[in-house]
């Protein structure tokens, strides 16, 4: 972002926005298997509305709304499990949802595909490596060291070569 703290110029959020929300949908989708394009969009959402009253303070933007949006969908995951399930909702056309699917590739849904046959800390780590993260952001988001970071990246990396394998797809 552009200017010094406490500079908020709506077209640099905008733009912020238009970029990133895409992307922090399918890094939550990625998370969890629990959480659909909607409920994905839906914490994407949240994280953003909690950033926006904070946007002249905050220091590493991008950073801030991915950990507000891992808790938010570690939070709604929690929930489901506590939920009694009703009848199924009839699918409604959200504009996030409906422009993530135009902009996904079948390469895109295979990698989430292959990421949710990972342990969940590797999956994590990998999540959070694909969204762009260093070592130490991912430690510290997911309060781990930087060693177990890349032990965990490192065995999620082995684990997605043995499943390419198996399937004849291995570089």
């Amino acid at each position: 972002m552009s200017g010094t703290p406490g500079d908020v110029n709506p077209a640099d959020i905008a733009a912020f926005y238009d970029r990133e929300m895409p992307r922090l949908v399918l890094f939550v989708m990625t998370l969890s298997s629990s959480l659909d394009g909607h409920a994905a969009a839906d914490v994407a959402q949240t994280a953003f509305e909690r950033a926006l009253p904070r946007w002249p303070s905050l220091r590493h933007t991008k950073a801030w709304l991915y950990r507000v949006a891992h808790r938010e969908a570690l939070a709604r995951c929690a929930a489901i499990g506590r939920e009694v399930p009703t009848s199924a909702l009839p699918e409604r056309p959200d504009e996030v949802y409906a422009a993530l699917e135009v902009q996904w590739r079948a390469e895109q849904r295979e990698v989430m595909a292959l990421l949710r046959r990972l342990a969940p800390k590797q999956r994590e780590v990998m999540t959070w490596t694909l969204a762009g993260f260093s070592d130490t952001e991912i430690a510290s988001a997911l309060n781990l060291s930087t060693a177990a970071v890349r032990q965990n990246r490192a065995s999620a990396r082995k684990n997605l070569r043995k499943h390419l394998t198996q399937r004849g797809d291995a570089p």
